[in-house]
């Protein structure tokens, strides 16, 4: 297995995105070891020594997956207390999004401003909060597929 020509190019194309600070889409079946890879490219890559921290997309509601990646205040909400969310904790590392396709598109947006302006800010909070994390992703269907039906942002 480890001689086959798509296992080789890759391993050839895991270390180039290893070898990248860019964000990563990895697309496949369900089962395919999506997610092994993605910790394969971070551990080889020069924040492998900093946090690896991974989140379904479609195993949450809309408004605990922000709260969950964003973090939160104390009296944001009924019972909010002061939580780091995913991005925090990933800081210096990498953060996977598995299912990103199952993101609602309020919170793509909110993704790609964390992308471009490299900062966050917790749910019921004025203060910005600098993070710098890898955002690697992954989906079980064809990104134009997904940008088609509607599940993700072109």
């Amino acid at each position: 297995i480890g001689q086959d020509r798509s296992f080789v190019e890759l391993k050839r194309m895991a270390l180039r995105a290893a070898a990248s600070s860019s964000s990563v889409l990895v697309c496949g079946e369900t089962g395919t070891g999506k997610e092994l890879l993605v910790q394969s490219i971070h551990h080889a890559s020069p924040r492998g020594s900093k946090p690896f921290v991974a989140q379904n997309c479609a195993a949450l509601p809309e408004t605990l997956l922000e709260s969950i990646l964003f973090g939160t205040i104390r009296g944001s909400f009924t019972g909010a207390e002061n939580r780091p969310g995913l991005f925090e904790l990933a800081d210096g590392g990498t953060l996977f999004l598995d299912e990103i396709n199952a993101m609602p598109p309020s919170l793509q947006v909110k993704l790609l401003r964390v992308l471009q302006e490299r900062y966050i800010r917790r749910i019921g909070d004025s203060r910005v909060r600098p993070v710098d994390v890898r955002i690697m992703t992954a989906m079980n269907i064809d990104p134009w597929q997904a940008v088609q039906q509607g599940q993700l942002r072109e």
